[in-house]
């Protein structure tokens, strides 16, 4: 029989030897006999490739070849190792980018429907005003001077007289700031000017509104319409004492005539009242009727301001309900007096806002409401 192939136990090295354990000779590379049970690796030519399929041939010295099959093994462990690393990689940081993509497109959509809007700034201002708000506030009702609380209110200077002649002729809020507390409050924009609009109560039962306007980088207290300032007393205009004519901050109630109603440019009849400070339901003595034309600036007005009322909205987009007693509207206004003949007179000159903040917009645009009346003509 011709010799067979063997593969050494030992080295690894290939070898021929005779078949069978009686003709086997020794490995040529490290003198090792093959073992009993070993079997041949048969080939009909020696020079054919095995291990063709590792890159291996038989010219290759056994251990090296074995050797060469390990690294290439080893290589090739490390080249699937390297790509599946490779791959993920690519997978994670196309992964992040499509995330990142639908971030960024959710952020402009959240963007587009937040920033910028009416409803983005109300709550920075709110944010940024309201401390100081309260600052205010305390300040000037804890303040034991005139002085001293000429600083917590807009346009300080201009207000310190005003503030005198109004507290001599009517008592300074007794407020306890220790059992104040704000219960609402709200951002309103005035022309282009954006307010605080705050609500407080007293554990006592006092209930009153602030407005704080932004007034040379500080917020301050608004002054004429936390005291709800007239010129002169309402109670004593009306009995004849004081100025013939004056500017007043007042409540307005309309009385509806029946067979008025339903006239077309019927007159306004409407009554007004002197707001008592804290006491937002509660109204002073009544004034006698005040008699205006519908279809005149004053009687325009009016008519909004008492529609807004009924259907419960607010000038201002105000998030805030009303404090007032139904019907009610607040109003400056000036009227004058006439005491001559057998009764005294009263005329309502001018309504300068249908609101008590000091400020030049009225409340309602008077050319819309005149174009809504009598359309273009």
């Amino acid at each position: 029989m011709t010799d067979a192939w063997y593969h050494c136990g030992r080295c690894g090295s290939l070898f021929q030897s005779g078949f069978g354990p009686d003709k086997t000779r020794c490995c040529e590379t490290c003198n090792q006999k093959p073992g009993i049970g070993l079997w041949p690796v048969e080939s009909a030519t020696p020079e054919t490739e095995i291990f063709s399929k590792k890159g291996e041939h038989l010219d290759e010295g056994g251990a090296r070849a074995v050797r060469k099959k390990r690294r290439a093994n080893t290589m090739l462990r490390v080249v699937i190792v390297w790509t599946m690393i490779m791959v993920l990689l690519v997978g994670l940081r196309n992964y992040n980018a499509r995330n990142d993509k639908v971030r960024e497109e959710q952020e402009t959509v959240a963007g587009k429907m937040t920033k910028g809007t009416l409803a983005d700034e109300r709550i920075a201002t709110l944010k940024d005003a309201l401390p100081e708000c309260h600052q205010a506030l305390a300040g000037f009702l804890m303040s034991g001077t005139p002085e001293a609380r000429n600083q917590f209110v807009v346009n300080p200077i201009e207000m310190a007289g005003k503030m005198a002649a109004f507290y001599a002729n009517n008592p300074l809020p007794n407020v306890d700031v220790k059992k104040l507390y704000r219960i609402d409050q709200s951002v309103i924009k005035v022309g282009k000017e954006w307010m605080v609009e705050t609500r407080w109560k007293e554990k006592d039962g006092l209930e009153f509104d602030a407005i704080f306007r932004r007034d040379r980088g500080i917020w301050r207290l608004d002054w004429e319409h936390f005291s709800r300032y007239s010129d002169f007393p309402w109670t004593l205009f009306l009995a004849g004492e004081g100025p013939g004519e004056a500017e007043f901050r007042l409540l307005a109630r309309q009385r509806l005539k029946e067979d008025e109603a339903e006239q077309s440019g019927a007159r306004l009849t409407f009554v007004m009242y002197a707001p008592e400070f804290g006491k937002p339901l509660e109204t002073g003595m009544e004034s006698p009727e005040f008699v205006v034309d519908r279809r005149s600036d004053e009687g325009l007005l009016l008519e909004a301001a008492f529609k807004s009322r009924n259907d419960d909205e607010r000038i201002f987009d105000e998030n805030l309900s009303y404090m007032e007693g139904m019907g009610l509207v607040r109003l400056r206004v000036r009227v004058s007096r006439d005491d001559g003949g057998i009764r005294r007179k009263f005329v309502l000159d001018q309504i300068l806002a249908c609101h008590w903040i000091d400020t030049d917009e009225m409340g309602y645009d008077i050319k819309k409401l005149k174009d809504d009346l009598f359309g273009n003509r």
